[in-house]
């Protein structure tokens, strides 16, 4: 072999594989950018989804401890109207009595039952003739309030003494009067029915009696 013969042989041999070609090198970098970014992107929404259930969890977690509340508050608040209800004494239901024609009661007797009489002479209270009504000692003050203000109105218009019915009247159905009984008892009467008839009317009144 000639030295002509070697020179050509090394001018054959190829290229060394580790030389990089730039549009190769380029790719290649690319490829391994888009990859990266796309981790990227997925961690990043991974983690997103995360918080996103945890603050959901939360929420719901707080709401149902209000729903679990409001029962008990308006279990409390009902079970406290109940109590206040139970302990505010129940409203007296007035009595009643009738009186006919010609007869008289006294009202300091428990069950008052009206007998015969002249008049509202004694221990009567009242007395009705069939047509006028009168009490005894001038018992009678006139009174324009509501049945739950007698209470307190009662007392003190008979302490003050004012309106006070100067004798017999007639009478008519919703009227209301303030009484003194014969005791000194105060009380309050209002007329249910009336009948005005010299023999056969009749005076059905609802009273109470402040003891």
């Amino acid at each position: 072999m000639t030295n002509n013969d070697r020179d050509r042989k090394k001018t054959n041999r190829p290229v060394n594989a580790k030389t990089s070609d730039p549009a190769v090198t380029a790719a290649f970098v690319s490829r391994r950018g888009v990859i990266l970014a796309a981790l990227i992107t997925a961690v990043v929404g991974l983690v997103s989804a995360v918080l996103v259930a945890l603050i959901n969890t939360s929420a719901q977690q707080a709401k149902g401890a209000d729903d679990r509340s409001t029962p008990s508050t308006l279990s409390s608040q009902s079970a406290a109207g109940t109590q206040q209800q139970e302990n505010k004494p129940a409203e007296a239901v007035p009595e009643q009595v009738k009186l006919e024609a010609d007869t008289a009661v006294d009202l300091d007797v428990p069950g008052a039952t009206p007998v015969s009489a002249p008049g509202p002479n004694g221990d009567l209270d009242l007395h009705f003739d069939g047509s006028n009504f009168a009490s005894n000692r001038s018992g009678l003050f006139y009174y324009h309030g509501t049945e739950q203000e007698a209470t307190t109105q009662c007392p003190k218009i008979v302490s003050e003494g004012k309106g006070t019915v100067p004798g017999p009247e007639v009478i008519f159905t919703g009227g209301q009067h303030c009484l003194r009984t014969s005791k000194g008892t105060v009380g309050w009467l209002s007329v249910n029915d009336v009948k005005i008839a010299t023999n056969s009317g009749y005076l059905v009144l609802n009273y109470k009696l402040f003891r």
